[in-house]
């Protein structure tokens, strides 16, 4: 979960990439703490799931943001320098990860479920379909969205901010078309998921990322853009599963993340971010020495936090110390703290082994 192949955006004006990188990865914690709670069978009955619900659906966001995160700093031009230094760094940096996070999963498969699997072959279908462990597939997206990158810088460096702008609208709208009922009977295309294919998907996310790099939210327009940004959050809370909603809503605004929903909430929040968190933004003083003294560890650990936690929550869970995967609201909060406590802290302390480094 590293947006920032060149190691930079930690301070001055990318101050922001790395704030929202670290709000961003701890969103993903929160929806994998909350999730069985929030797609349980009370999840619009009861308070504890509508809290569940609230945590989840609303960061939905998250995956959308990493992307164009990625996008904003490795589409730059000026820093690209040749496809082979590129494409070696990039390697050299996913395919460890992406090795060492399915074994490391697939061993607790095969430490916990004893009559899992039969051969070389069941182990290498979950890791090409993403059924390791179900957040390992962004490893996937990144890598191919990486291999071509290459193909992408020139074009790029010569494209106009419009012209970029609307690219990344055609390719965004790829998943998003795919997933609405144009087919008969209300049928949809789908989207198909590999990993050949996971990039494909998240390539106008990619685009936008760049093509937004640097453009700022009027003042005039930074209250509506956060009211905007509630709503949205709101709609997904309510509409998934959910018996209540209307049918079209459900079908053209479905809380998923190939949703039109999501991506305009996924573009609001880092056009916001990049707005706010600034020398001379509203929350400058995040752009400090001090705080970003703090920050950014974090923010170059994330992908150590993203691989790590979901393995720290389900022993946690299954050992019973976190409590049951369905539970209150109160435990789901203390639950999120204790993984992303304890994540963190493992994460920061390997990432002090100069070769485990290289995974987290």
């Amino acid at each position: 979960m590293s947006p920032d192949p060149a190691g930079q955006g930690s301070g001055g004006p990318l101050a922001w990439v790395t704030w929202l990188r670290i709000v961003a990865i701890y969103a993903v914690v929160m929806i994998h703490t909350v999730g069985s709670t929030a797609a349980g069978p009370g999840s619009t009955t009861t308070v504890d799931g509508w809290v569940a619900r609230a945590l989840d659906f609303s960061l939905m966001w998250a995956v959308p943001v990493f992307v164009m995160l990625s996008g904003a700093l490795a589409l730059d031009p000026q820093r690209f320098r040749g496809t082979g230094a590129y494409l070696r760094k990039r390697v050299w940096r996913l395919v460890p990860a992406i090795v060492f996070w399915n074994v490391v999963y697939l061993a607790y498969l095969i430490a916990t479920q004893p009559n899992w699997g039969e051969n070389w072959r069941d182990a290498l279908g979950l890791v090409l379909v993403g059924g390791v462990a179900p957040h390992l597939y962004f490893f996937w997206i990144v890598l191919g969205l990486s291999v071509i990158t290459p193909a992408l810088i020139p074009w790029v460096a010569k494209a106009s901010r419009r012209a970029c702008v609307t690219a990344a609208v055609v390719a965004w709208s790829v998943p998003v078309l795919s997933m609405w009922p144009l087919l008969p009977r209300g049928g949809q295309l789908g989207v198909d998921e590999s990993a050949w294919t996971w990039w494909i998907p998240y390539l106008g996310a990619y685009l936008m990322g760049w093509a937004l790099r640097g453009v700022l939210v009027p003042t005039v327009l930074i209250l509506p853009a956060v009211l905007a940004v509630v709503c949205l959050m709101a709609l997904l809370t309510w509409e998934w599963n959910n018996p209540a909603a209307p049918e079209w809503v459900t079908s053209w605004l479905g809380a998923h993340y190939y949703s039109p929903v999501v991506a305009v909430l996924s573009i609001l929040i880092v056009l916001l971010t990049q707005t706010l968190i600034r020398p001379d933004g509203a929350l400058r003083a995040l752009t400090a020495p001090c705080a970003m003294h703090w920050a950014t560890p974090l923010g170059e650990a994330t992908m150590g936090i993203f691989a790590l936690h979901f393995l720290v929550l389900i022993v946690g869970t299954t050992q019973g110390f976190l409590g049951t995967p369905e539970t209150t609201w109160p435990v789901l909060l203390l639950r999120f703290g204790v993984v992303s406590l304890v994540t963190t802290a493992v994460v920061l302390l390997m990432r002090r082994v100069p070769v485990v480094r290289r995974v987290m």
